[in-house]
């Protein structure tokens, strides 16, 4: 594939899988874009190739509008839009000035957008001081940030610690048969209390309703996964 075929209009588009408040009478908290292509390309094919062809803040800084746009587009009201970023795209010297003229341009999206930063991003990005410039600067336009897949890494609590984010996403991993692990659930217990207020907790990969009646038995009220319901371009 030619490489520059990734920015012809329309080849990128995203579907939005909601996060739910979980309870008796589950309501929506938010939707995460999930970047897809029209070739039926693997997304993380496609970041490789923009990372080997030095192309990849490029193809980031153009999901990530295009995450807004289609939110905004069929969710002009209320819920949060949760949309990954690489570290290295809030490092790009550029970064400040796009996302000052993202915001002009969306203002819908201000106060309603959660950056989402890979746990396993080498330790040597997270160690950067600008990106926690980067990240507070964020904060006049109310732009959250979430840790994700949270507990894949080996520095998961340093970084949760050193760097306070607003929302930690809990992998996958501690989802799948929860209501079996009582390891897992030990976890997930001792991470609620270790956090307290000072962050969200939300569970993703949530695929069976027991494992959804363990997590809220816990004290997870936010969850992700296919059980709650599926990734589509169209928002409810």
């Amino acid at each position: 594939m030619n490489i520059f075929t990734i920015f012809q209009n329309d080849y990128i588009y995203h579907d939005y899988q909601p996060l739910f408040m979980m309870g008796h009478t589950p309501s929506v908290y938010g939707y995460e874009a999930l970047m897809r292509n029209t070739h039926k390309e693997n997304p993380e094919t496609l970041f490789q190739t923009a990372m080997r062809a030095n192309i990849l803040y490029k193809l980031d800084t153009l999901s990530i509008t295009k995450a807004i746009e289609g939110f905004l587009c069929h969710q002009n009201g209320s819920g949060k839009l949760f949309v990954n970023v690489y570290v290295t795209t809030l490092l790009h010297p550029s970064f400040h000035t796009y996302f000052d003229h993202l915001m002009v341009r969306y203002p819908g999206a201000r106060g309603r957008l959660i950056l989402e930063l890979n746990e396993s991003t080498p330790d040597e990005l997270w160690q950067n001081p600008l990106l926690e410039r980067t990240l507070k600067s964020l904060k006049r336009y109310d732009v959250l940030y979430a840790i994700d897949d949270f507990g894949q890494g080996t520095a998961s609590i340093k970084k949760s610690i050193e760097f306070e984010p607003d929302i930690i996403k809990l992998d996958r991993y501690f989802a799948k048969e929860l209501a079996r692990s009582k390891r897992k659930q030990r976890f997930i217990s001792f991470f609620q209390q270790f956090y307290g207020n000072d962050a969200i907790i939300i569970l993703e990969g949530i695929e069976q309703e027991e494992d959804m009646l363990a997590a809220m038995e816990l004290g997870i009220t936010i969850g992700q996964g296919y059980f709650l319901g599926k990734p589509s371009q169209l928002l409810a």
